[in-house]
């Protein structure tokens, strides 16, 4: 199913008020947990990772502002989606319960497994044949952890989608630029913006903590998290690498 054929769906969807979501009490997510099997197949929000997936294996291998603006458009139709769906409310209610179980501590010391998000990395095209080198994780200080769980249980995720969307929309400009200028025969010189490095670097650093979050049993309820937050990082890492960070 193409990307235009999942913004119909979605529309329709919202517009008939079916349910995007499988609810669940308590009992049914420690039996998720314990199965590992995810109740989510919602195809809208399957086919938008799905297109994520294509923007960052595109990303992998050459700097595009058509790769880096597919990357943003399904992030931002996810964030609409999302709200559509009480997505910010369960993902905070999800973390609260996560802090009454195991205790706050837990929560933000968490870690990505790494042998995880390599398995995950190869299959959005990292896979040593990548012009864009596998990125690493960041190391992100106690503080900062601190401040991103702040921020989720306070906001959720979806005005973070957004914020990386416009972010991902500044690069494809700078892409499109630079192609332009290579095709008109002029010599470039170096002309990374500070600016928006800073802000792929804090989009790093969150993304990297919504990874150990979203990689975790917790999120069973939505569909491929896991998927979806290391598509999200792994275009804006290889963004960065392109751009120059």
């Amino acid at each position: 199913m193409s990307v235009e054929v999942g913004r119909r769906v979605f529309v329709g969807s919202v517009a008939t008020g079916l349910p995007l979501f499988v609810g669940g009490g308590m009992p049914l997510a420690f039996a998720q947990r314990q199965s590992g099997t995810a109740t989510n197949k919602d195809p809208v929000a399957l086919e938008l990772i799905a297109e994520m997936k294509r923007a960052v294996r595109g990303l992998s291998k050459a700097p595009s502002g058509e790769h880096s603006r597919r990357l943003a458009s399904s992030l931002r139709l996810l964030a609409v989606w999302g709200t559509s769906n009480q997505l910010d409310a369960r993902v905070k209610e999800t973390l609260r319960g996560v802090i009454a179980r195991e205790g706050r501590d837990v929560l933000v010391r968490r870690e990505v497994d790494l042998a995880m998000f390599k398995a995950e990395a190869r299959e959005f095209g990292f896979d040593g044949t990548s012009a864009a080198p596998l990125p690493s994780l960041p190391s992100v200080d106690y503080t900062a952890r601190q401040r991103v769980v702040d921020d989720l249980l306070a906001n959720g995720v979806t005005g973070r989608w957004r914020a990386v969307a416009d972010m991902l929309e500044t690069a494809a400009n700078a892409f499109d630029r630079t192609a332009s200028r290579r095709s008109a025969g002029m010599t470039l010189v170096a002309q990374t913006d500070p600016s928006v490095c800073r802000m792929i670097q804090q989009e790093m650093y969150n993304l990297s903590i919504q990874m150990a979050f979203w990689c975790a049993p917790w999120f069973y309820w939505v569909p491929e998290p896991c998927g979806l937050t290391t598509s999200a990082y792994l275009g804006v890492a290889a963004t960065a690498w392109w751009y120059g960070c």
